[in-house]
């Protein structure tokens, strides 16, 4: 660690004669900091012009460098914080913007990593709030003095670094704009509670005397702002006594390593019990970003204990199978994904979509926190929507693989639509939704943001309709006919009512057609049809008609590319319930379309 020398720094500058040969900044070992009382500074930065950076400290003996940092709204900050120091009797001071030398890698990773530590030993810390203008510290949001970006408080507690150092010093005073006193951090305690959601308890006593969950401490920085993006996860390393290296380059990579760390620590379910306001898949069971951790500050750890009985109380017979005891004090990260056993219940609805049971409940609630995983390939995601579980059922414990790390995103995909043979049955398209996607040279593109699109066809005469789905989903297509009874009527309006109430039921339902086709092609496909396999084929039944829609489906050498026939044809009655995807070869397509000419023929 290094220090400013505060009678050095203050000498110079009430033009005391000092020894030319002193050094403004002196080097401590971490035993030479047991005996060593300092003072440290807490401020938002300046443009990094207006700070005074570490070369620039070293030079401050010389009358032209100390003359040309007196400008500097930095240097006057040190000048001040120098001046409380020797009033409280400190001769040394840190100040992170000056006593780092940031080019150094090797350093600036130590100091990052023993920030916490440095603020936690410090006799005093100044805490500068350099835009409050009034004699007294803000109690109330003052959007007029703090604008909405801040929202309504001082623009310290909106950042990211500063949060450590609210909680790690045992006292902290802050400053006004014109360095004058306003309050403590023990006689403020409830105020800064309101402003921060820290327990007024933590910044009393500190983190070990409240022990919070890493969901509550994450929602402590959920709307906190660094100019780095990795920062918002090294900004946090000290409040969790986490270490490691900086990656600066790494960008959101850094928040999840961080989180990885934590697991391998921990067996803290609450860091799974993030959450986001739109439904939907993610890649990942971690959070890319603490502010979706916003409202968690109320969330509470649970012991096995207290997990296996809040867990019998929301299972229907009160039992529960397959408890595995060990797994419920550790789980770990390999290869395959975060290994862990948890209760699950089969969502309506879906095959492959369950709630879990953390060991983790909102305070003073009793009940453990419920998630939802989607599997696909053995894998699990986490699943954001209206999910329930079947009623009636009791929660199995079951070995997981939650994927922790997001595959790298394949290109667009593209859906090559062929339906020129439903218009001789009398259907017509009626809308593509939603509007942003363009059915351009009668292909649909899709990508992992854009992942599905519904096209909804209509016959007028015989009042039916139907709605092709076609998704992307983890870098997996898939497509899906839907038969409703159509809407009351056939105008543009109502089908696009129609084709976005269909729109919105795939959202959910993505994962399971995903599995399916999938699956089709990697099992039964294969095992039945090794050399002939070329298509897949779904049936449905139009609504009050004897015929039915055929979809065929088959992949084209073109990169990421598929061909999607959509056709009209005779309904025998023992066509395959919908969903489900049949293998056809190619003498088998010609055979059918062969029927289908005969058919229309009688």
């Amino acid at each position: 660690m290094r220090l400013i020398d505060v009678d050095v720094v203050l000498d110079l500058e009430e033009g005391s004669k000092v020894d030319p040969a002193s050094d403004v900044l002196k080097d401590f070992s971490d035993d030479d900091l047991e005996d060593t009382k300092y003072a440290i500074l807490s401020h938002c930065w300046y443009r990094d012009k207006e700070e005074v950076q570490f070369r620039e400290m070293k030079g401050l003996i010389s009358d032209s460098v100390r003359q040309m940092l007196r400008e500097r709204p930095g240097y006057q900050k040190i000048l001040k914080s120098c001046e409380l120091a020797r009033k409280n009797d400190l001769r040394w001071l840190w100040v992170d913007s000056c006593c780092i030398n940031k080019e150094n890698s090797t350093e600036l990773t130590e100091a990052i990593n023993s920030m916490f530590r440095w603020y936690d030993m410090a006799e005093k810390c100044y805490t500068y709030l350099h835009d409050v203008r009034a004699n007294t510290f803000p109690t109330e949001r003052n959007m007029n003095d703090f604008p909405d970006d801040l929202k309504g408080w001082p623009k310290w507690f909106s950042r990211g670094w500063t949060l450590q150092e609210l909680v790690a010093p045992r006292t902290v005073v802050f400053f006004n704009h014109e360095w004058r006193a306003i309050g403590n951090k023990d006689e403020l305690a409830s105020t800064l509670e309101d402003i921060t959601c820290i327990p007024s308890r933590v910044l009393k006593y500190g983190m070990d005397a409240y022990c919070p969950s890493i969901a509550q401490v994450m929602s402590w920085a959920s709307d906190r702002k660094t100019k780095r993006v990795e920062d918002r996860a090294y900004s946090l390393l000290g409040l969790f006594g986490v270490h490691m290296p900086m990656l600066y380059g790494e960008g959101k990579n850094a928040f999840r390593r961080l989180q990885l760390e934590l697991i391998r620590m921990t067996n803290d379910h609450s860091i799974f019990a993030w959450d986001r306001q739109s439904a939907g898949w993610t890649g990942s069971v971690l959070a890319d970003d603490p502010s979706l951790f916003r409202d968690c500050d109320d969330i509470v750890k649970m012991e096995p204990g207290e997990y296996l009985t809040a867990l019998k109380g929301v299972n229907p017979d009160g039992e529960l199978y397959n408890i595995p005891e060990e797994s419920l004090r550790t789980y770990s990260v390999t290869n395959a994904g975060i290994q862990i056993s948890l209760p699950l219940k089969r969502c309506r609805g879906f095959q492959s979509v369950f709630e879990a049971r953390l060991a983790c409940r909102h305070s003073p609630d009793s009940s453990p926190i419920a998630v939802v995983f989607a599997s696909f390939k053995s894998n699990y995601y986490r699943a954001f929507g209206d999910f329930e579980p079947v009623p009636e059922t009791t929660a199995q414990f079951q070995p997981l693989y939650l994927v922790y790390r997001e595959e790298k995103r394949r290109n667009d995909f593209t859906f090559k639509i062929d339906d020129r043979a439903i218009f001789y049955d009398g259907f017509v398209q009626r809308c593509v939704f939603p509007e942003g996607i363009i059915l351009e040279d009668s292909s649909v593109k899709l990508s992992n943001t854009s992942d599905r699109a519904i096209i909804v066809y209509a016959n007028d005469n015989t009042k039916t309709c139907f709605a092709v789905a076609v998704g992307y989903f983890l870098d997996h297509e898939w497509v899906h006919v839907v038969c409703d009874d159509p809407p009351e009527e056939s105008k543009l309006t109502a089908c696009k009512a129609y084709a976005e109430q269909v729109y919105k039921r795939m959202r959910m339902a993505s994962p399971e057609h995903a599995q399916r086709m999938a699956q089709a092609w990697q099992t039964t496909l294969f095992k039945e049809h090794p050399s002939r396999v070329s298509h897949l084929v779904e049936h449905a039944h139009l609504h009050r008609f004897l015929r039915g829609v055929r979809i065929v489906y088959k992949q084209l050498l073109q990169p990421q590319t598929c061909s999607v026939t959509i056709d009209v044809v005779r309904c025998t009655g023992c066509c395959v319930a919908p969903g489900v995807w049949q293998a056809l070869d190619g003498v088998s397509v010609i055979h059918e379309f062969l029927l289908d000419l005969i058919f229309l023929s009688l």
